[in-house]
């Protein structure tokens, strides 16, 4: 039986170790903590349909503009939106965008994000297409780090340019030599630093004084393919400080078509108007009122955010994980609040419920993602495990009892030479210990239950937003085009467009976790 790596750190561990470990006095078997840990962390798998971004796409809103330009391709919807968001934050970012939480301090929209897509997914072309429609308009340029420099050259570049738009295609491979290559090795303590915007420095050999960035900031934004992303990046760099400050999506192929519906992509002179209109909108987007100044929350949003993240607990909480992962995404959800405001037009506006519980969903979003990432590390005993789990289900709906020597006549015999003798049973003594676990091995059950305080009532305001969420979206993209908010109006007048401008749904939620 293949055993773990010697000197493993102890995330490979409980990520890699099978069911004996080696210690000196030779093997043993995984303590039952052990065993839990690699099962959770192995065995809850994310279905293609967990990754449908169209739950992050507001109808009615500029997002859905952008899905809508993409639909005669086969390209995942998750890239374009994505990069809309990314370059969105760093948009607000150069130009003065912050939310200031009591007790908190500053916060900036500085997103950092990674993108895996399958190979031939036209990764790159969808960014490129954002970028030129955006390009067509009249607000001004989002400002770009160099890419492909030394360390040398990076600290240079980012004195320059700092809070600059780092966009990086196969960033699996710029992020090992950062991590390998002695010329690059400087960029991982800098970027640890600069997520907190702690001053980084460097002492150029041409010059007599140190190169200083008091407040070093960016937006990041990577791509990568998924198969690939575990050879460029091992384990241990997953795991460790670096990989853990960003956020992760997955662009999963569509399923309403493929590549061989489309020849050419952008075909037509209707696609010039397209993207003629889509520059209007985010150029009208760029003028909003208060777009790139200090954000405010209105009094319920805070409430709303703890309820959500206490919820987690009883769906995340026990997942594979690790808690840095989730504690990173949580604290993005405060940055996501500004560019998704200014997305959907309301940033003249305090930050309302609306757009907190979209931010919620792209933070579980990242929550697969990242949970998806961590688990290509050992696919091979992962579907060993889950061999084992699929045989116990059939015996069982077989009214057999389902031990070690039931599922093993229930496999094939090329299965059962996967095993070793009593590892069967060993599995399915680990199994039965944690059944109670919802979504392990059930493909029709959510491990990841929607978060929420008060699943009932959340579901309830939810569809009442829904059903006038096209609507109120659309009204506000006409108005920002058509510029009728006149900030010389009188009280009366704009009282009026408040009104009209508010949530069509109000409601307050109850944050005692009861009815």
């Amino acid at each position: 039986m293949t055993t773990i790596p010697k000197n493993p750190t102890s995330a490979e561990h409980v990520l890699l170790g099978e069911l004996t470990v080696k210690t000196r006095k030779g093997k043993r078997r995984l303590k039952k903590a052990e065993c839990e840990a690699l099962i959770q962390m192995l065995a809850v798998k994310a279905a293609p349909e967990d990754f449908d971004i169209h739950s992050l796409i507001p109808r009615g809103s500029f997002l859905e503009r952008i899905a809508r330009h993409f639909d005669d391709t086969d390209i995942s919807y998750a890239l374009p939106i994505m990069h809309v968001v990314m370059t969105a934050a760093s948009y607000l970012t150069q130009n003065g965008a912050s939310l200031r939480v009591p007790g908190v301090g500053e916060i900036l929209p500085t997103l950092w994000m990674i993108g895996l897509a399958p190979s031939g997914s036209s990764k790159t072309l969808a960014p490129e297409e954002i970028d030129r429609i955006f390009s067509r308009g009249e607000s001004s340029a989002v400002t770009r780090l160099a890419t492909g420099c030394t360390d040398a050259q990076w600290i240079v570049e980012l004195h320059s340019n700092n809070g600059a738009f780092w966009f990086q295609d196969e960033v699996g491979k710029t992020f090992k030599s950062i991590l390998t290559e002695a010329n690059y090795r400087r960029i991982k303590p800098w970027c640890l630093d600069a997520y907190s915007h702690k001053t980084i420095a460097n002492r150029l050999k041409s010059e007599k004084t140190k190169l200083v960035i008091d407040r070093p900031y960016f937006s990041f934004h990577g791509l990568s393919v998924d198969e690939t992303w575990r050879d460029d990046v091992d384990l241990g760099s997953m795991l460790d400080g670096f990989c853990q400050r960003f956020g992760y999506y997955v662009a999963v192929p569509r399923n309403d078509t493929d590549i061989f519906d489309h020849f050419l992509y952008f075909e037509g002179a209707a696609v010039e108007r397209h993207r003629e209109a889509l520059a209007g909108i985010w150029d009208a987007l760029c003028r909003q009122e208060g777009a790139c100044e200090p954000y405010t929350l209105n009094n319920e949003v805070l409430p709303f955010l703890r309820a959500w993240w206490t919820s987690l607990r009883e769906s995340w909480g026990q997942s594979a994980l690790p808690k840095s992962f989730i504690r990173r995404i949580g604290f993005a959800v405060l940055r996501y609040l500004m560019v998704l405001h200014f997305l959907l037009g309301k940033s003249r506006r305090p930050i309302d419920l609306e757009t907190a519980d979209l931010a919620t969903r792209y933070a579980e979003y990242h929550f697969l993602s990242a949970l998806h990432v961590v688990q290509q590390y050992d696919r091979a005993k992962t579907s060993r495990i889950q061999v084992v789990a699929d045989a116990g289900t059939r015996v069982s709906a077989a009214g057999k009892p389902v031990t070690g020597r039931e599922v093993s006549r229930a496999l094939s015999k090329q299965q059962r030479a996967q095993f070793e003798k009593g590892e069967i049973a060993e599995i399915l003594s680990v199994l039965n210990q944690i059944e109670a676990m919802p979504g392990l091995f059930d493909a029709t059950s959510d491990a990841r239950q929607k978060s929420s305080a008060i699943q009932g009532r959340r579901d309830e305001i939810q569809a009442r937003l829904l059903l006038n969420e096209r609507k109120r979206n659309e009204r506000r993209l006409r108005e920002l085009r058509r510029g009728q908010v006149d900030m010389s109006a009188t009280c009366q007048d704009r009282e009026t467009y408040d009104d009209l401008e508010a949530n069509v749904v109000q409601f307050h939620l109850p944050m005692t976790g009861t009815d």
